[in-house]
């Protein structure tokens, strides 16, 4: 058998993608049920906020660096199996909460589980695959967020509203009322990926920059020395992140501004998801060659595409007084926040050593998510709590987003050229003496298989 057959190395993307897919469906199905575990606890939109964006990304915030440390000196793939059994256990144990302390501890346990996917699944595409394919390889990657979204709001709500129309069910142990039962529901699936995830080959990692044998670097200080190139690529992709915190709340939106039922609402939003997401990410694919022509700061100007589209949009469509107007600015807004999804990671990996590849994601990810998840759900829910209107929750949305979009995008694109310098010197380090990949085998003898 070859060591590293095209095959192969395509089917650990699409495994690694459908894993991706699988922990944003988890992620997202929380934001179909708003409504009636706000009633079932009698919560605040404050703190339905910190179950959206906190109660996950605390604990994913927290953990992401170290697990990252340990993801780029260990085996990842055993990671991404230990990770993917963790956070399908805490969702479908979600099933089981009562009241809002033990949801909240079960998100915290969800996002603890989910913090080793991209660190370790984006190390392991780029250890497979040479500077040439590994743009085209994480862009693919990169759709599963879109993909994963949209199977829970199109597939999560037509499955939520026939859980509701059944009423509640008693299984023996315990009589589930139907958001309950959608958590133990969509819970269990993920471990026969945790099974599939046994057929992966760890690659032996490539690019390294120093002795294969001697001490990491640390990537802190490797980032920190290097802070205008890695500032403002992160900068751009905490935007669009924030951007992408909106979508958690679409059902309230739709719901108490239009009048849409759950059904409704999420059938547009997982048909755009489906939809929005792949022409982002062909977008994406074809940005990379028609805007940098080859050049090694082509990714970063993906992402700066894909702010210049999702911004403008997402400021829109929350406070446009007609829902066909609106979703037409969110579908637009969908294939922006695509496109700049397939561009941040990709272009990290452009600029980071092969050593410290699992860390430097775990950084990125923890940057980005501060602002995000964490910030962005609990923020707009205090916001409107506080205008006094559950409508109100549109301008809330818009605001935040022309707070958080219009410097950034000022940032990035005077920006630019720190990111197009620190590419190019990585480039010359490599063919410099550096150690290059593409041809990994396996990082425990065996080859990979054909």
């Amino acid at each position: 058998m070859e060591k590293n057959a095209s095959w192969y190395r395509w089917y650990v993307v699409v495994l690694l993608l459908l894993v991706f897919v699988l922990s944003y469906f988890d992620r997202y199905i929380l934001s179909l049920l708003v409504e009636p575990i706000k009633k079932s606890m009698n919560l605040s939109d404050f703190q339905i906020g910190l179950l959206l964006g906190p109660a996950f990304s605390l604990f994913n915030v927290v953990v992401m660096i170290p697990l990252g440390v340990l993801a780029d000196r260990a085996n990842r793939k055993w990671l991404l199996v230990v990770g993917i059994v963790i956070w399908c256990t805490m969702t479908a144990m979600s099933g089981f909460a009562m009241s809002f302390l033990p949801l909240l501890l079960f998100r915290f346990g969800l996002g603890l589980g989910e913090a080793v996917v991209s660190p370790c699944s984006v190390s392991i595409i780029s250890d497979y695959f040479g500077r040439k394919e590994r743009a085209r390889a994480i862009s693919l990657y990169m759709a599963g967020p879109y993909l994963g979204a949209g199977l829970a709001f199109l597939a999560g709500g037509a499955l939520v509203s026939m859980l509701h129309e059944s009423g509640p069910v008693d299984l023996g142990i315990h009589t589930f009322q139907p958001w309950q039962l959608a958590f133990l529901l969509v819970g269990i699936p993920g471990f026969v990926f945790a099974l599939l995830m046994l057929t992966v080959r760890e690659p032996v990692r490539t690019e390294r920059i120093g002795p294969q044998g001697g001490a990491q670097a640390s990537a802190v200080r490797y980032m920190l020395e290097r802070w205008r190139g890695f500032g403002v690529l992160t900068l751009g992709a905490t935007c669009n992140f924030a951007m992408s915190t909106l979508t958690l709340w679409n059902v309230p939106l739709f719901q108490r501004v239009h009048g849409w039922s759950v059904v409704e609402i999420g059938a547009v939003t997982g048909l755009f998801y489906f939809t929005a997401g792949p022409i982002g990410t062909a977008l994406a694919l074809w940005a990379s060659k028609a805007l940098g022509k080859g050049k090694e700061d082509s990714a970063m100007r993906v992402l700066i595409l894909g702010l210049f589209i999702t911004v403008p949009a997402s400021a829109l469509y929350p406070i446009l007084p007609s829902p066909e107007l609106a979703v037409v600015a969110m579908f637009i807004a969908f294939i922006g926040k695509s496109t700049a999804t397939a561009g941040g990671p990709a272009a990290l990996q452009m600029i980071t050593p092969g050593e410290m590849r699992s860390r430097s994601v775990a950084i990125f990810n923890t940057v980005i998510m501060l602002v995000g998840p964490l910030l962005g759900p609990p923020l707009i829910g205090a916001v409107t709590d506080w205008m006094g209107t559950p409508k109100a929750i549109g301008v809330a949305l818009s605001g935040f987003v022309i707070v958080v979009g219009v410097p950034t995008l000022l940032v990035v694109c005077f920006g630019l050229k720190h990111y197009r310098a620190l590419a190019a010197q990585m480039a010359g380090t490599l063919d410099n003496g550096g150690t290059t990949g593409g041809e990994p085998g396996v990082a425990d003898g065996n080859p990979a298989p054909a």
